[in-house]
Order: C-alpha cells, then structure tokens, then sequence
C-alpha cells in the first residue's frame, strides 16, 4: 500500500493541518495524524481539536492557544 493512503473522511483535515504545520511529518510528530493497522491515516483527537479550538479561532501565539486549551478545560470541568 502507498505511503501516504488517508482515510477518506479526513482528508481535507488532514491536508488542512499539512498546510499550517508544514507538512505531514510534523502532523504525526505532534499526534495529530496516526496510520491504523493498513497504513491508512486519520486524524485523531488531538488533530480535531487542534482544527476546532486554534486553527478554526485563528489563534497564532502559543499564549493565546494555552489561554484557549485552559479555557475549554475550565469550561468542561464546571459543566460537570
């Protein structure tokens, strides 16, 4: 199988990540994109979030992404 074969249903995720973190290696450096079993990519939780909660608020500083991460923690924790 190629190297590179991507889940279908993640693709445009995964391109999108590729794109801002400089590339698939870096993805999979930080745990964003894993293989399965068959070599086949997705992205995972992380890589989800990372989409939903930086990339998606257009936050560019590490500050500004810890405060975001902090504050979606400290939301999750009173809500129970």
């Amino acid at each position: 199988m190629s190297e590179n074969a991507f889940d279908i249903e993640h693709v445009r995720q995964i391109d999108a990540l590729a794109e801002s973190l400089g590339g698939l290696a870096e993805c999979k450096r930080l745990g964003f994109v894993v293989a399965d079993e068959q070599g086949i990519m997705g992205l995972t939780a992380a890589g989800l979030g990372y989409l939903l909660y930086v990339r998606a608020r257009d936050i560019t500083s590490l500050a500004e992404a810890f405060a975001a991460g902090f504050e979606c923690a400290s939301d999750e924790s009173n809500a129970k």
